[in-house]
């Protein structure tokens, strides 16, 4: 009997800055993008950008996305088996002492 391989990993998400357009201030200006085109913007443990999985729909969504607009930091788990990647919870990451 084949068992597919099943793996869980933590993701950070990050926000980056673009310039382009806006239609709804300067012709041009720095904005924060965190989600791009329903993608999450996630980092790995060795900095390396990781773009190429989908915000959840429905609650999960929604949260995250509120969130990270407040400003906090957070962990995204993503599972991945059979080729396939999904969010499936998210936290609040720790912060360091300063």
């Amino acid at each position: 009997m084949d068992v597919p391989n099943v793996s869980r990993n933590e993701y950070q998400l990050v926000s980056r800055f673009a310039s382009f357009y806006r239609t709804d201030g300067p012709e041009s200006d720095l904005v924060q993008v965190n989600i791009d085109d329903g993608f999450l913007n996630l980092m790995t443990n060795d900095g390396v950008a990781k773009d190429d999985v989908k915000l959840p729909e429905g609650d999960i969504g929604k949260q995250i996305q509120a969130d990270f607009d407040e400003g906090k930091d957070l962990l995204v788990t993503i599972i991945s088996a059979m080729n396939e990647e999904a969010a499936i919870s998210y936290k609040e990451a720790p912060r360091g002492n300063n």
